[in-house]
């Protein structure tokens, strides 16, 4: 008998939840034009480089935006405006290759003492399935997080930043 009252309560928890997913709508209560993402780069190596995704809304009374979800990455977002126009703007910085660091592979283990084990990096698991020009825009009514997929992101060309001249 307790372990049936066990499952049920299990079962419950596990339904319950499923609720609590992400709440994707089909159409946002807001008004969203044609989006666009740029990728950047910096003039020089340090600056980094990443894409900047600029989306058009209007009608934002009451709601605010959050994050943006593009391309396996999520950012915050910002709110700027261009000649009497909304955008919400989110940065994404392109993610740097770490050159894996010279290990000592020795017979006698005492010689590989300064090596530091070899772990995978932690990725989270990214919340939605989305094609390359797709993004999630997530935004708050009150307390409630909505999520809206936009589709048809127009990619414009790079912008590459010059270096400085040292005068």
């Amino acid at each position: 008998m307790k372990n049936s009252i066990f499952s049920i309560l299990v079962v419950l928890g596990m339904l319950s939840s499923c609720s609590s997913q992400k709440n994707l709508v089909d159409s946002a209560p807001f008004e969203i034009g044609t989006a666009y993402c740029q990728d950047w780069y910096g003039g020089k190596e340090e600056s980094g480089a990443g894409v900047e995704v600029k989306i058009p809304v209007a009608n934002l009374d009451g709601y605010r935006v959050n994050s943006l979800f593009f391309r396996g990455q999520q950012s915050y977002v910002k709110i700027q405006d261009e000649e009497g126009q909304k955008f919400v703007v989110a940065t994404m910085l392109a993610k740097k290759a770490v050159p894996p660091k010279d290990m000592v592979m020795h017979a006698d283990p005492k010689e590989e003492v300064g090596n530091s084990p070899a772990t995978k990096e932690l990725q989270k698991d990214f919340p939605f399935e989305l094609a390359y020009d797709e993004a999630v825009l997530s935004y708050y009514k009150g307390d409630v997080i909505n999520y809206v997929k936009i589709t048809g992101i127009k990619h414009k060309q790079a912008l590459i930043y010059p270096t400085r001249s040292k005068e």
